[in-house]
């Protein structure tokens, strides 16, 4: 008799301050992070989504043109 094989444990989320970001954005709405952790996006209460390098914390992109706040996106 085969017995099924224990569940691996469930990833946990960082607990540790690394880095504060200044976006200068206003009200930031969210963050998103890309699968590997190497860019994230942040999204604004001005209208705008900015693309960075958390690692650094020097900002890559600036998109904008949205006509309303962002309030979440996904990469």
């Amino acid at each position: 008799m085969a017995f099924p094989q224990p569940r691996p444990a469930r990833p946990e989320l960082p607990r540790k301050h690394v880095r504060t970001i200044e976006c200068g954005q206003g009200a930031v709405r969210a963050v998103r992070f890309n699968v590997d952790g190497n860019y994230c996006l942040t999204c604004g209460s001005d209208k705008t989504l900015k693309l960075w390098n958390p690692h650094k914390g020097t900002a890559l992109r600036s998109y904008q043109g949205h006509g309303y706040e962002v309030l979440d996106a996904a990469g």
